[in-house]
């Protein structure tokens, strides 16, 4: 089943991050990751400047980072 999104708004509160781990407060597919690969993403993440994080996420991504 698809569903055709037309509220972009709508969608990022759907899709809030439940686990804690999401540094957005939204969903990036974090919680599927072991303690080990959370920290490692976690630290690239910190190590990212404030204008990269602005995009280092994106509605597509699911494993990280827009991968």
């Amino acid at each position: 089943m698809n569903i055709v999104v037309r509220d972009l708004n709508m969608y990022h509160k759907m899709r809030g991050c439940s686990c804690g781990r999401s540094p957005t407060g939204l969903c990036v597919g974090w919680h599927r990751l072991t303690k080990e690969e959370y920290e490692k993403k976690k630290i690239e993440y910190e190590k990212l400047s404030e204008e990269e994080k602005k995009t280092a996420f994106h509605v597509r991504a699911i494993d990280g980072f827009g991968e």
